[in-house]
């Protein structure tokens, strides 16, 4: 396996340079977009790559706010509740027809998410680019800017926000909205495959700009004085707890957004904010935490481990020393240079290096030196190990039976085979759905011709698995010969994966196949097959459909598969319970 997927997923805040003293020149709107959101909301996901992708493109001119509401953000047991009070009024406010939706500046462009009232600001996804344009291209009479500190120790956060009219606005009061939002929170997600860039390797999902709380309530605070050249200073204090709703509330996660609206609808334009921590615990204390691991890994491998740096001092820390080992072996060295400011993090990639897999294994991780010292303040949290496993499951031979039984819900049910590059080999799904509770069972299949690992992912986009009350589902896969490589019970939420090994070079031991020759390969769809006497031969495609069959062959036999198009094809010999797998190519 060339790579061994290890993570600490912890992506960089997001802040747009707002900060005081606030501009007093004319400029255009920036963009709010409020993203209403559900952890069971399966085609959210692709939401969350959309807008992230519109602030990627304006970074500077764009607020993100996801806030999840409705009843894709209902937790079930056991799940994590990122509601707040406020979520349900501002989309209801919208008239949203289905999740996910969202509205931007909560304007009203003369159209409509698809299936809502007519005048509703709510907005399908595919809308969002286009109507953000079109705001940053109109002028604002009032702009934003606003800063924080937060007392580490204390966990005191003072904002200070101000507000220039550089012209007048038709109301006679606006409201100054301030907004506490949060990166970083990790949970379940139906449907993370649309957006892989925040799937964590343990299978949870990265969210990122969260609402967490409206420091002004539900609609803001009023300004009363709304004329061109007004400055209004305001400033809030919020106690930041441990956690809301029983979800960590991590202080280097945090992001604060403010902005002003003509009522409770019409946003004029917005900003995040700067933040400043102090009253540090150290100075200079660099910490290794939360490592994730792929588990079940295959041999032999070259390891790529991806760690993160996270500065819990005041200093800013420009370069760190490593040095890491698997199973105590040879110890590997890397330094990593760059700026990492007070309560940041940053991803590192540590380089790879071929190590011998065991059935268990450790990766021993140290920082040696920090801005040139050997240590830190505290040196507890410099030394990280994390274990993982060499995979159990293990097929022979280039032919495989994926089984899936499906529940009553089979549209929500797609699996994939990915090979070690995360290109997707094989997939399968979505099915019909059943008219009652039950099972269908459906069998494809598979051809791998390569050694090396896989992985096999299966999905649901509901969330609730193939076995949650709708039938009893399940899947497996197979060798051709019916030798079980894994099996899984279906019971899980949106996605399970299994990591699997394969070998081509035990595929055939029989005498059987001795004497099988085809040719000419390439070919332009006459194939001679000699040494096949009494052998069924399947053509199938990349996909793992069967295009041709043919039962009985003869010892010399031609066949015609002219009819299918250039590419890469498998014939798959059977004879006496064995198989053997020889790749075609077509090329006319």
């Amino acid at each position: 396996m060339k790579n061994l997927l290890l993570f600490i997923f912890l992506t960089s805040i997001f802040q747009i340079n707002a900060q005081l003293p606030v501009s007093q020149t004319a400029e255009n709107k920036n963009v709010v977009l409020e993203e209403f959101t559900g952890i069971h909301c399966p085609y959210c996901p692709d939401g969350h790559k959309r807008a992230q992708q519109i602030y990627d493109t304006h970074p500077d001119d764009v607020v993100l706010i996801n806030i999840h509401t409705g009843s894709y953000a209902n937790p079930s047991s056991g799940e994590p509740d990122f509601r707040t009070p406020f979520g349900s009024a501002i989309a209801g406010q919208s008239n949203l027809a289905g999740y996910p939706a969202g509205t931007i500046n909560r304007h009203y462009f003369g159209h409509s998410q698809s299936g809502a009232p007519s005048g509703a600001t709510a907005l399908g996804r595919g809308q969002w680019a286009s109507d953000a344009n079109t705001i940053l291209t109109e002028a604002s009479y009032v702009n934003v800017a606003l800063e924080a500190t937060i007392d580490v120790q204390t966990r005191e956060m003072t904002i200070n926000v101000e507000v220039y009219y550089t012209g007048d606005s038709p109301q006679n009061s606006n409201f100054l909205n301030v907004a506490l939002l949060q990166n970083n929170v990790e949970g379940p997600q139906a449907g993370s495959s649309l957006n892989p860039d925040q799937v964590l390797p343990n299978g949870n999902y990265n969210h990122m700009h969260m609402l967490r709380h409206l420091i002004t309530g539900q609609w803001g605070d009023e300004i009363t004085t709304t004329t061109q050249g007004t400055l209004v200073q305001k400033q809030y204090t919020y106690m930041l707890p441990t956690d809301i709703n029983g979800v960590p509330l991590n202080l280097g996660d945090i992001e604060i957004a403010a902005f002003v609206a003509e009522g409770h609808q019409e946003i004029i334009s917005g900003s995040l904010g700067t933040i400043n921590y102090t009253n540090l615990p150290y100075t200079t204390n660099v910490a290794l935490t939360d490592i994730s691991v792929t588990d079940n890994i295959c041999s032999p491998t070259a390891l790529s481990p991806k760690i993160t740096l996270y500065n819990n001092g005041s200093e800013t820390i420009t370069e760190v020393h490593f040095s890491y080992n698997v199973n105590g072996g040879t110890d590997q060295t890397y330094i990593w240079t760059g700026q990492l400011n007070s309560l940041g993090s940053t991803m590192v990639n540590l380089p790879e290096f071929n190590f011998g897999v065991n059935a268990s294994n450790t990766l021993n991780v140290n920082l040696t030196s920090i801005n040139g010292n050997p240590t830190d303040e505290n040196n507890s949290d410099n030394t990280i190990t994390v274990n993982f496993n060499e995979t159990p499951y293990a097929g022979d031979g280039a032919a495989y039976i994926v089984t899936i039984v499906q529940d009553q819900y089979g549209s929500e049910t797609t699996w994939a085979i990915l090979n070690e590059n995360n290109d997707v080999v094989n997939h399968g799904g979505p099915y019909s759905n059943l008219s009652n509770s039950g099972t269908l069972t459906h069998e494809h299949n598979v051809l791998l011709d390569s050694d090396g690992c896989y992985t096999f992912v299966i999905l649901d986009s509901y969330g609730d698995g193939i076995n949650g009350g709708y039938g009893n589902g399940s899947y497996s896969l197979k060798q051709a010969d019916g030798t079980v490589v894994f099996t899984g019970n279906g019971v899980f939420t949106s996605e399970e994966s299994k990591y699997f090994n394969v070998s081509n070079t035990a595929a055939v031991n029989s005498i059987a196949f001795d004497n099988l020759k085809l040719y000419p390969n390439p070919t332009q769809g006459l194939l001679n097959v000699s040494g096949a006497a009494n052998m069924k031969l399947s053509i199938i495609d990349v996909k793992g459909v069967v295009v041709y069959q043919f039962d009985h062959l003869s010892n010399q036999q031609q066949i015609d598969i002219s009819g299918l198009s250039n590419g890469v094809y498998f014939a798959k010999f059977e004879r006496d319970n064995q198989v053997d797998v020889q790749k075609i190519v077509m090329n006319k």
